[in-house]
């Protein structure tokens, strides 16, 4: 019995060790990411045709680097309270790992289900957002958002935020390839929402298999911990490599 116990120990602490590897390389990756975003200056220049830089870089572009960050920050403590709990038979960090991976989650599958129950006023607010962002561009004559906007037609097969009147009549500006060649194109805030229901399946597979990686670090904590729990204290020594 105390033999069984020392296998199940020691293929549940590395089960929960490769795991919490990958979460570590996850938030590694989310840091970097948000680093590089943050003192990068191309992404800037990026996101400048897209829309005013006065007050959108500063904010939108410093949040989402914030965001990348901490969200690497919070998924390297998991992984550190995992590893800890795993290498040191310590059923309290264990706990609190398998604690914060539910709540974790909880959360995630209640942001699915709002942004599934309000999936058309999230939808409505984009476009409007779109329109705003482009109106503004043609009033004040903002070229370079212009420009971006038209490579995204041409690019995505769409004409306009709703369609080509959307330019005016006549166009204030001089109309993309696309308006030009097709102007009963579609406009690009359906091509848009078209293309990631396209891809949604992708999308989808992602979050699930993250969720799955979370249920299989939520079991493995609780698992290992009751079994140390029960195990008897001889088998808790570790000698030559192994519990024994």
């Amino acid at each position: 019995m105390a033999r069984q116990l020392s296998c199940g120990i020691e293929f549940m602490r590395g089960t929960l060790l490769v795991l919490n590897i990958l979460f570590v390389i996850v938030g590694i990756t989310l840091i970097g990411l948000g680093v590089y975003i943050k003192v990068d200056d191309n992404f800037a220049s990026v996101l400048s045709k897209i829309a005013d830089m006065s007050d959108f870089s500063g904010q939108a572009l410093g949040f989402l680097a914030f965001v990348m960050i901490g969200g690497g920050v919070f998924t390297l403590l998991i992984a550190l309270f995992g590893c800890m709990g795993a290498l040191w038979n310590n059923r309290c960090f264990l706990y609190i790992y398998a604690f914060v991976l539910g709540l974790l989650m909880i959360l995630e599958l209640v942001a699915f289900i709002m942004a599934f129950v309000y999936k058309g006023q999230l939808t409505d607010v984009y476009k409007d957002t779109l329109s705003k962002v482009f109106d503004k561009a043609l009033a004040e004559n903002q070229t370079s958002v212009i420009h971006a906007f038209q490579e995204m037609e041409n690019k995505m097969k769409c004409c306009g935020i709703h369609n080509i009147s959307d330019y005016g009549k006549p166009p204030k500006v001089p109309l993309s390839e696309r308006c030009l060649a097709a102007p009963e194109s579609e406009g690009c805030s359906d091509a848009i929402i078209g293309f990631l229901n396209k891809h949604l399946p992708i999308i989808g597979g992602s979050l699930g298999g993250v969720l799955l990686l979370e249920l299989f670090g939520l079991i493995g904590a609780i698992a290992l911990a009751v079994a140390l729990k029960h195990a008897p204290e001889d088998t808790l020594v570790y000698k030559g490599g192994r519990y024994r």
